[in-house]
């Protein structure tokens, strides 16, 4: 015979199951690539779209000027970089029957997904920007296209995207960190951040040179994503930061990932300099600008609910991002090696 605890019939595959109290742990959002990214809020009431500018270098002159004569006098040119900011929002519905007879609490929970949404749905705006840049090579040199991607990442291509952005006096995040005396540490060299995927872990940890956080020689860390550094480069991986499924070259007998099984899963791995990015929010009302995310609970009866049936959480904000220097910023895109051994 079986025993109703709870009959209730919203939101169970089985009523006749006792709902217990509380929600189960459940996966967050990962703030991984904020770090990378200059804030540059834009004001309320000013456009929606933002110019940047810096001014450009001209090419040194080594020819000393003729006696009691002036150089020819140099233009100041100004270099241009815009961002328009576009509005995004998530929206949560129940039932006020749900809302007043489930044991489950649907407004915390709208709110608590709604705000973890809205975080993931700007970790892949960023990616998305991240992995667009115009300064990208392969796995090797020998490979110019995604189509033929066939390869894991190594520290000579790292190198490669260290020297591209040094060459273009790209700054580094974090400084130099000196050995100690914590045994089986080391110093770290002043690093760019680079960025990838999860999945990559093994194949970072398999390039010369890879040095884990536990041989740091203090808490040095630069992100909570970090998972070592390889010479000029902090390592940071996070599941959200998804490859390009069945992108590369066919697999074939390869040891290499692929969704398919067909094709190589492509993984974009992104080599920063410091102020390569820029965020632009719409300015709020917080400190240095923060407060433009807007969260509404709507649960009154009007014109289009006059029975007040349906409860509505939903999250609006505004803002663009941008590349604001193509040649502080390097794409080195490669295949993901699927079982290591």
């Amino acid at each position: 015979m079986t025993t109703l605890y709870n009959n209730w019939a919203n939101g169970a595959t089985n009523p006749e199951q006792y709902a217990m109290l509380g929600m189960i742990e459940r996966a967050e959002a990962e703030m991984v690539t904020e770090i990378a990214f200059d804030t540059k809020p834009i004001k309320r009431k000013t456009g929606r779209s933002a110019a940047f500018s810096r001014w450009g270098v001209p090419a040194t002159n080594t020819t000393a000027h003729a006696e009691g004569i002036n150089n020819a006098a140099r233009n100041l040119v100004p270099e241009d970089v815009f961002c328009t900011v576009s509005e995004y929002s998530e929206t949560f519905s129940y039932s006020s029957l749900a809302d007043d007879t489930d044991p489950r609490d649907y407004a915390e929970g709208a709110a608590e997904v709604g705000h973890d949404l809205v975080k993931l749905d700007n970790t892949a705006l960023n990616w998305a920007l991240m992995i667009g840049g115009t300064q990208k090579f392969f796995n090797s040199s020998s490979i110019t296209a995604r189509p033929d991607v066939n390869g894991p990442i190594t520290a000579g291509r790292l190198e490669k995207a260290y020297t591209l952005l040094r060459n273009a006096k790209a700054k580094t995040f974090a400084e130099l960190q000196l050995g100690s005396n914590k045994i089986g540490s080391s110093g770290i060299m002043p690093s760019y951040l680079v960025f990838g995927s999860e999945y990559l872990r093994g194949d970072f940890r398999n390039c010369a040179g890879f040095k884990g956080i536990n041989e740091y020689p203090g808490n040095v860390t630069v992100s909570p994503f970090e998972v070592g550094a390889i010479d000029r480069g902090r390592i940071i991986l996070s599941p959200e930061l998804t490859p390009v499924a069945d992108a590369g070259a066919t697999v074939g007998s390869a040891n290499l990932r692929s969704t398919t099984g067909t094709s190589a899963d492509v993984f974009p791995i992104v080599v920063v300099g410091k102020n390569a990015l820029g965020h632009v929010p719409l300015k709020g009302d917080g400190k240095y600008g923060s407060g433009n995310l807007r969260v509404y609970l709507i649960k009154d009866p009007d014109r289009t609910d006059p029975a007040n049936l349906t409860r509505l959480w939903t999250a609006a904000w505004t803002a663009g991002r941008l590349i604001l220097n193509e040649l502080w910023i390097a794409r080195i895109e490669v295949a993901c090696t699927n079982n290591h051994t």
